[in-house]
């Protein structure tokens, strides 16, 4: 390519500073090396004092906005408004997710008092009838109707052999199938 076409190409298509991000990153575009006036070569330059190894290591991300511009994802670079818009859009998100983590605590402690009441209520009928509540009904039981856990009560049954899971299956259901080994003829 001779001197005269870069000299030529380059005040045709006039490129150089596009834009920066609201950290100070500096985003540039320049005509490519190859005759593909479609594809140019752009870059980012960091800002000063910033450490690069920090975006590149992952600790730090560039703006998505800008990110698919230098992939060319994106024709256009991406103005201010739109990256203090996308700001203001993750500084809800986080907002709202602290929002109904907090919700979720509260509704979590509730449960667990409403719960720790049931189970002092079962112990005093306990201790009267010899007789404990099934503990499925108990943690449905809202805390208003926990004062009628005594109608709720059902004799305790002794507890029935679980089966264990190394003893061979019963003859009645499948087995697992095993290989068999290879048996060579003719040798």
């Amino acid at each position: 390519m001779s001197f005269l076409f870069r000299l030529l190409r380059r005040l045709r298509t006039p490129r150089g500073y596009v834009g920066s991000d609201l950290e100070g990153n500096q985003f540039f575009e320049y005509p490519g090396v190859t005759n593909d006036m479609r594809r140019t070569k752009r870059v980012v330059k960091y800002a000063e004092g910033r450490d690069m190894w920090a975006y590149v290591g992952g600790s730090k991300r560039l703006p998505v906005q800008w990110t698919a511009w230098l992939t060319h994802t994106r024709h256009h670079p991406p103005t201010l408004e739109e990256l203090q818009a996308d700001l203001e859009r993750q500084r809800r998100v986080l907002f709202n997710a602290a929002m109904i983590e907090a919700r979720e605590r509260e509704e979590a402690a509730r449960i667990a008092a409403a719960q720790q009441q049931a189970v002092q209520v079962q112990a005093p009928v306990a201790e009267r009838t010899g007789v404990t509540a099934e503990p499925s009904r108990l943690a449905e039981t809202p805390p208003s109707q926990a004062a009628r856990v005594d109608t709720q009560v059902e004799r305790r049954e002794p507890a029935t052999e679980q089966p264990s899971p190394w003893k061979p299956p019963p003859p009645d259901e499948p087995h697992s199938w095993q290989p068999r080994a290879a048996v060579r003829r003719g040798s």
